[in-house]
């Protein structure tokens, strides 16, 4: 199991984390920024707000070199995740199987999910219990009211809000699942390239 800690997580996601240890007796392997050991040393290099100079730089430093090292390091070339067609937007139409990633609760609901943590006693993030539908980084995630969460996209509208991409449109992602990540965008673009006839 890989944790990627961008040094801007809430405190409570990395106790979730250590929770989650102990429940299920596992360790897991966490990275972060390469050649930036802790959070002390990442905010004297970058500062707390480094996001705000350049998201995309951000992402890449934070989320997806540390990902993509993990993978390699671990000599993987398919990571399972947590994203769901009901999470709107980019996620709309998520196939369970996108090549490198596996998605396996694509058609679960938020409501599916919640019944599964109910029946089978599996410890949630503590912030949900105060208004904190999805979690993701201090900056770039806030309360949802809880009327919301099981409307579809409702569990992800507290995150990424006033939060824009270089081009101008509203970040939905975060870097590692962005369509518009090289690897990502010349796979997309080649599906919908038509075949040229010799």
């Amino acid at each position: 199991i890989i944790f990627i800690d961008t040094f801007t997580l809430f405190p409570e996601t990395v106790a979730y984390l250590h929770q989650l240890e102990d429940h299920y007796g596992f360790k897991a392997e966490v990275y972060h920024a390469k050649g930036i050991p802790t959070q002390k040393d990442y905010e004297e290099k970058y500062g707390t707000d480094y996001w705000k100079k350049d998201i995309d730089e951000y992402d890449k430093l934070c989320k997806v070199e540390p990902l993509k090292r993990a993978m390699e390091e671990k000599n993987t070339d398919c990571w399972i995740n947590g994203r769901r067609r009901d999470h709107g937007a980019e996620r709309a139409s998520l196939a369970v199987w996108e090549g490198t990633k596996l998605n396996p609760i694509a058609f679960w609901t938020f409501e599916d999910c919640w019944n599964y943590l109910r029946i089978n006693n599996v410890p949630y993030h503590p912030l949900h219990d105060d208004g904190y539908s999805s979690l993701g980084d201090i900056h770039s995630t806030l309360r949802v009211d809880h009327s919301k969460w099981m409307a579809y996209a409702g569990e992800r509208s507290g995150r990424f809000q006033g939060l824009v991409n270089k081009d101008g449109s509203a970040k939905t992602e975060c870097g590692i699942h962005s369509k518009n990540r090289p690897a990502k965008k010349a796979r997309v673009e080649s599906k919908e390239t038509p075949a040229v006839k010799a």
